[in-house]
Parts: C-alpha cells; sequence; structure tokens
C-alpha cells in the first residue's frame, strides 16, 4: 500500500512539474491558500481553516485525476480550475465576495458551465484520439456532448446545492 501510494505521490509530482505554467500558478494559489490558513487559525476562524485544507486538496484534484487515469488536460483548462477554485473557496466563502458583491455567485456559476462544457469536451477529445479506438468522433457531436454534459453536471450540482441548503439549514 506504500509502494502504490509512493508511485501515485511520484505521477502527482511529475505531472505538476510537465507543466510549468500550470505549476507556477499552483504554487501561487497554494501560498495564498497557506496564508489565508494561518491568517485564519490566529483569528480562530477554525471552521475557515478547515475550509483552507479542503482548498489545498481540490487544488490537487486535476493532477490527481491525470495521473489516476493517464489523460492530459489542457494546461489552460487546469488554470481556470484551479482559478475557480480558489474564487470558490477563499475569496467567495472567506473574503465574503458572495456577500460584497451582488453577482458574485452568478459569475462562478456561469464559469462553472464554461469549465464543464470544456471538460465534457476534453474527455471526448482524449477518447477520440486514443489509439485502441478505431472511430472517429464528428465535431458536431464533440460539441453536442460537452454542451449536455454541461447541463448534466450543472442540474446535478444545483440538485446538491439544494439537498445541502435543505439539510444544513
Amino acid at each position: 500500500m506504500k509502494d502504490k501510494f509512493s508511485k501515485f505521490n511520484k505521477l502527482v509530482k511529475k505531472e505538476l512539474r510537465e507543466n510549468k505554467s500550470t505549476f507556477i500558478v499552483y504554487i501561487n494559489l497554494r501560498i495564498l491558500v497557506i496564508l489565508t490558513m494561518v491568517l485564519q487559525f490566529f483569528n480562530g476562524n477554525y471552521e475557515n481553516v478547515f475550509l483552507c485544507l479542503l482548498t489545498l486538496f481540490m487544488l490537487l484534484m486535476p493532477s490527481i485525476l491525470q495521473a489516476k487515469f493517464m489523460i492530459e488536460f489542457p494546461s489552460t483548462l487546469e488554470i481556470i480550475i484551479l482559478l475557480f477554485i480558489f474564487a470558490a473557496e477563499i475569496l467567495g466563502e472567506i473574503s465574503a465576495f458572495y456577500l460584497r458583491f451582488p453577482y458574485w455567485d452568478t459569475l462562478l456559476h456561469t464559469i462553472n458551465g464554461f469549465i464543464c462544457a470544456a471538460l465534457g469536451l476534453s474527455l471526448v477529445d482524449i477518447l477520440n484520439e486514443q489509439e485502441k479506438l478505431e472511430f472517429e468522433l464528428s465535431p458536431l457531436f464533440m460539441v453536442i456532448f460537452s454542451f449536455c454534459f454541461s447541463m448534466t453536471i450543472g442540474i446535478l450540482w444545483e440538485y446538491f446545492e439544494f439537498g445541502a441548503d435543505r439539510l444544513f439549514e
């Protein structure tokens, strides 16, 4: 088990170092989150300390997924995902941008829709590039799939958000 974790850890580190621009954004965001976490700890906001820890884990998720499934997301998409996580968790929750800026939630939901569409397009493109598969997907199919993927993720997120609001209010 330890050997498997060590191998996986090396894959994640390799993934982070292969894409220099992604790695630079990742390190800078991680430093900002750690500084925020230390500040929240000294202010006695332990819930926000946990949120910072969760954010640090979520910042690793794109690299973990790429290492686990041996796929490669475009660097630009990965950077946008990292910035989105930072904007939602650190700026939105801890810095109270949801309260300070009336359309912050709408902005993040809109960006999330585009991110999900780009993820859907990337996933179909990855399948399309596989040498094991002997068919070529049309661009129209890829666009329709991306749109449907984005809408499905958006709807599932809204169900989750509604359920969490009802459960925790």
